[in-house]
């Protein structure tokens, strides 16, 4: 059987030394295309570069164009395209002259990390490379020219003054700077950076340098990668985990003579890792799924139906992690009991999974004295790291130093897959070193979908327990939560099946940030208790799922803040505007948002619900508040409901992002679009469903995310303190629109890549009370739960 794409073997002779290699990609019609190795081969030389020199970010070509070299990964939110506009913009070039160099471990600077902080924290090394290079430039051309620096002009790499020219290259071309950048972390405007108000690149909205080769079929992404003498590989385990410490994905019994008819299969056990591998990639398939194995059973679940009831009992008697305030602030029992009005509920947020649209994929070569690994990491710089600190037994597993290990970085379908909030898609990667190990060849590894579905990490399920208070005039009294949760582990199933265990970690606190960071009644009556469900019976791995926490506390958060306003007999939005904290640093960014948002949804003042509706089809809207890495967002949600069926479809989005200073218009939107259907997505369809054993959700059937056909238009406002700038549903012209009334104080940059995700639960919820007179608290929000929910307020 053969593989399926075109596979050219090569022999292992021509594999290049020192880390290089001969790499053939594939595009999507499957005709190679040669990858270029660099003239000079990488080399454990460049581990671990010096941040503070200017070498380690850029370099000078002898044709006047610039490479940036930074191990900031592209994962489909345009980090190429606004960091390379950061260079050129410093540098006075063209967007055209910088080449954004493939991350790299041996060859880049720091990078890598979440999605929010690309630009707005991760790159400003570079910002501070490309002013350090342009002065040193300008230095040495103002000696040539026989002109002070401070009056020579640049134009696209081309330095003017004296009535002579000179290209960047001509005075450096092809060397290195030897500078010392101080300091490393510029901020946009600050001193010796460019000003703000002389910006002629930043803020305009340039295509995205990947665009065209992933249009054109022609960009190289991990999965097609094949590099000479590689094996085909697939892990061998249970379809779906089961409890973090159950290790019922442990084998009792292996029949390697199950797969003996198929040609080239393997098998491959280390301790309690199992994988197959074959020359052909049908052929591993093939393999992995006849194989005979009997597995542990060892059932701890509580099983979905029975989850919240189990959380609420685990929480309430963990004495391993015992319940205890994270926040206490003023007397919440005074001031609720003095309080006009007073109202209480409870919140549920299934837990959600990672799941790449196209499964996590790796490529691995294992050898004496060096170590390769092609992945879609979000890290590549911890790679080395990891792996050297990779044990079997207590001993180094490869035997190699970090230095010895080289990461490259090549883009997958999504960063998210077999993630951990500190490398990205990582198990697949050790999985893959580990066989090709033990078969002394380079293995391609990739997971099927019940992998990426049943062995995934998940974003964690949240209850919360709600009181809160409100006076006479609408002003929040109190704040009381108990939230009930799980924290995050690290547990990685190729770690701990071969004996590294990694589990488990620190409980988190799950109290919510909404009222912490937005609410005025944040710093006089507000009580948090957080309880914490045991590790050891009944969690599923986590990690970082986009907007960590946050989806989850919002959910709860904004829509008690609406029900206040219901019982203050409010609108929502002039609620809201009441109670922010105008004594916060990011007040008026908040004030901001609601004033944008209003504006291009049209909002139109009421009480929720106070037009009664009839029928089956009913349409709301509703508005809440969303916040991660020190961004604000505030969103309108249209929805529209049919009684009958219990769906809610979301007709319109209307988001109003604050991000500080913006690289381009077009990059936001993309990343607050993305980032609200994904949201939405997780609130109305996704829910991890399992056994007393195992997951069950193992594919998109049995885990449905939102269609294109159920898609919202989205219109997004990007948010600055003297305005607005609109991006229309479907693309268009971006239009300048008027005054929000917004100081100018603490608008630095702050990410735009994560808050869009944290609102669209409770923008939803709101929008469904509106529609119906219905409070809907669980997701996700399916026909199932709506009809069920309707039903037990007697409306349907």
């Amino acid at each position: 059987m053969t593989g399926f794409l075109h596979e050219k073997e090569f022999s292992r002779q021509s594999f290049l030394k020192g880390g290089g290699a001969l790499i053939v990609g594939f595009s999507a019609a499957g005709s190679a295309l040669a990858g270029k190795a660099s003239a000079v081969a990488p080399t454990s030389a460049g581990y671990n570069p010096d941040l503070t020199r200017v070498d380690s970010f850029l370099t000078l070509n002898a044709d006047n164009t610039w490479t940036i070299k930074f191990g900031q990964p592209e994962w489909g939110h345009g980090a190429y395209t606004g960091i390379s506009m950061m260079v050129a913009e410093e540098l006075d070039v063209d967007l055209s002259q910088v080449v954004y160099g493939r991350p790299d471990s041996w060859v880049d600077g720091v990078g890598g990390g979440g999605g929010s902080g690309s630009i707005a924290t991760r790159a400003l090394p570079v910002r501070a490379a490309a002013v350090a290079a342009r002065q040193t430039l300008l230095n040495m051309a103002s000696q040539q020219l026989g002109v002070p620096a401070a009056q020579l002009s640049v134009s696209k790499g081309v330095i003017s003054g004296g009535g002579k020219t000179l290209k960047y290259s001509d005075l450096l071309g092809g060397k290195l700077f030897n500078v010392t950048m101080n300091p490393t972390t510029l901020q946009p405007g600050q001193s010796p950076a460019k000003p703000v108000s002389q910006y002629q690149q930043i803020g305009t909205a340039p295509m995205r340098v990947d665009i065209p080769d992933k249009v054109k079929g022609t960009y190289t992404y991990v999965h097609n990668l094949r590099v000479p003498g590689m094996l085909h590989a697939r892990v061998v385990r249970p379809h779906g985990q089961g409890g973090v410490t159950s290790q019922n994905h442990f084998p009792i019994s292996v029949d390697p003579k199950s797969i003996a008819h198929i040609n080239g299969a393997k098998v491959v056990q280390v301790n309690n890792f199992l994988a197959v591998v074959a020359p052909k990639e049908y052929d591993a398939i093939q393999a992995a799924a006849q194989l005979k194995v009997v597995w542990k059973s060892d059932p701890k679940l509580a099983g979905s139906g029975n989850f919240w009831s189990w959380l609420r009992q685990a929480g309430d008697t963990n004495t391993t992690n015992p319940a205890r305030f994270t926040t206490n602030v003023g007397n919440v029992d005074a001031a609720l009991a003095s309080s006009a009005k007073v109202v209480s509920a409870t919140y549920k947020y299934a837990y959600n999974g990672h799941l790449s649209i196209g499964p996590t994929c790796a490529i691995a070569d294992v050898q004496k004295d060096h170590i390769t690994i092609f992945a879609n990491t979000q890290q590549p710089s911890s790679v080395p790291t990891l792996l050297a600190n990779f044990q079997l037994n207590g001993q180094p597993y490869f035997g190699l130093p970090a230095q010895e290990i080289r990461a490259v970085f090549y883009e997958g379908s999504s960063s998210y897959g077999s993630m951990l909030s500190t490398g990205g898609p990582t198990d697949v990667f050790i999985a893959a070193a580990v066989v090709s190990k033990a078969v002394g060849a380079p293995v391609r590894l990739q997971w099927m979908r019940w992998d990426e579905h049943g062995w995934d990490s998940y974003g964690p399920a949240a209850m919360y327990d709600v009181k809160a208070g409100i006076d006479a005039k609408g002003n929040i009294t109190a704040l009381d939560w108990t939230s009930y949760g799980q924290a995050g582990t690290s547990l990685m199933p190729t770690s701990e099946e071969i004996g590294f265990g990694t589990w488990p970690a620190v409980p988190g606190n799950g109290g919510p940030n909404t009222s912490d960071t937005i609410y005025a009644v944040a710093t006089q009556n507000k009580r948090v208790l957080a309880k914490t469900q045991p590790l050891y019976n009944g969690s599923f791995k986590s990690s970082a799922l986009r907007a960590p926490g946050a989806p989850q506390s919002h959910f709860a958060g904004e829509q008690i803040i609406d029900e206040l306003a219901f019982a203050a007999g409010m609108d929502p939005a002039a609620f809201r505007k009441q109670n922010i904290d105008n004594t916060l640093a990011v007040g008026p960014r908040w004030q901001a948002v609601l004033t944008a948002v209003q504006a291009i949804s049209n909002w139109q003042p009421k009480v929720a619900n106070s037009v009664k509706q009839t029928g089956d089809v009913r349409k709301g809207r509703g508005l809440a508040f969303g916040t991660f890495a020190n961004s604000q967002v505030a969103m309108v949600a249209d929805i529209e409901l049919s009684i009958k069926t219990g769906k809610i479809v979301a007709k319109h989005l209307y988001i109003a992002h604050a991000n500080g200073v913006t690289m381009s218009p077009d990059l936001i939107a993309n990343q607050a679009e993305g980032a609200a259907i994904q949201g939405l997505s997780r609130a109305l369809y996704e829910e991890l469903t399992f056994t007393k054993e195992r997951v069950t959700s193992t594919d998109w059937v049995s885990y449905p995310i939102l269609r294109i056909k159920d898609s919202p238009y989205v219109t997004v406002a990007i948010v600055t303190p003297d305005g607005y700038v609109v991006n229309k549903p479907g693309g268009g012209t971006n239009v300048q629109k008027g005054n929000t009334a917004a100081s100018a104080a603490n608008w630095a940059t702050t990410g735009s890549g994560e808050p869009a995700q944290v609102p669209p639960g409770a923008a939803v919820a709101n929008a469904f009370f509106d529609a119906t007179g219905v409070r809907i608290r669980e997701t996700p929000m399916n026909p199932v739960h709506v009809r069920a929910t309707l039903k037990a307020a007697g409306v349907a």
